[in-house]
């Protein structure tokens, strides 16, 4: 009986479904050959993903190096993909070291399953499975997300705002994020805080500075936005429930964090 296979390409992933699909993992170390690669996924020949690994600051030209990968697709259709970086193809660093890069593709379900990615319209990184509660992402992960509406690529860096003491705000076209301590404004919202005065988030809205990158305001409900289409990816203003335990803020790759001296 025919059975779903993985085939590996250059960085092209290639999905094959069979009569039984069931859970398959395949591990692979994929070699760059440029200096910014591109990993694709392909489903029975078609193009269904794209990922454009963009670079860190510190480590600007991948090409020649390896990211040791593992791939997964679940019993339900979710394709779930983790990689660390590394200059060697034989090893690589952990969550210790102080070099290590590690990079978390947004997981998706396959075209059998895809009314379950459009169920993930403006949801948190939490339900996209980028991050899981009770587990701490180390600061070395970094997560590349796909718009729903461009279908575009783009990289995220996250804090641990509850571990850092602090809050986050996101300006209006989320070209920066804001991190404020919980102790430098009176009544700052807490990570996991449900209820909150909405006459005390009002006043301590004013109290926040301005962006010094493109335009608008902080606002504890402002969505986190693509950066290609604008389009709101983490979409707090259609669903304010969600924001409370979305506990990572989140930076565009090689972007520092705003905040109040």
């Amino acid at each position: 009986m025919l059975k779903r296979k993985i085939k590996i390409t250059g960085t092209d992933i290639h999905v094959s479904n069979g009569l039984l699909n069931s859970a398959i993992e395949k591990e692979h170390v994929f070699q760059f050959e440029i200096s910014q690669p591109t990993l694709r996924v392909f489903e029975n020949k078609q193009l269904i993903r794209t990922f454009n690994i963009e670079n860190l600051s510190d480590n600007p030209d991948l090409n020649g190096q390896f990211l040791h990968c593992s791939i997964r697709i679940l019993d339900n259709d979710a394709v779930m993909i983790d990689g660390i970086i590394s200059k060697n193809p034989d090893q690589h660093s952990d969550w210790k070291s102080d070099n290590y890069e590690a990079i978390r593709f947004q997981p998706f379900f396959l075209n059998a399953n895809e009314h379950e990615n459009h169920k993930l319209k403006g949801q948190g990184l939490f339900a996209r499975g980028l991050h899981f509660s009770g587990t701490v992402t180390p600061t070395g992960v970094r997560t590349i997300c796909v718009c729903d509406n461009c279908n575009k690529s783009f990289t995220l860096q996250q804090l641990h705002a509850g571990f850092a003491e602090s809050q986050y705000f996101y300006s209006s076209d989320s070209k920066q994020t804001l991190v404020v301590g919980n102790s430098q404004i009176p009544n700052m919202p807490t990570q996991l805080q449900e209820s909150l005065d909405e006459q005390q988030l009002k006043e301590i809205e004013q109290q926040l500075p301005i962006p010094t990158i493109g335009n608008g305001t902080y606002n504890y409900f402002n969505s986190f936005r693509c950066p290609h289409c604008a389009d709101a990816f983490i979409d707090f203003e259609s669903n304010p429930n969600i924001r409370a335990n979305e506990y990572y803020g989140y930076r565009h790759i090689n972007q520092e964090f705003q905040t109040i001296k």
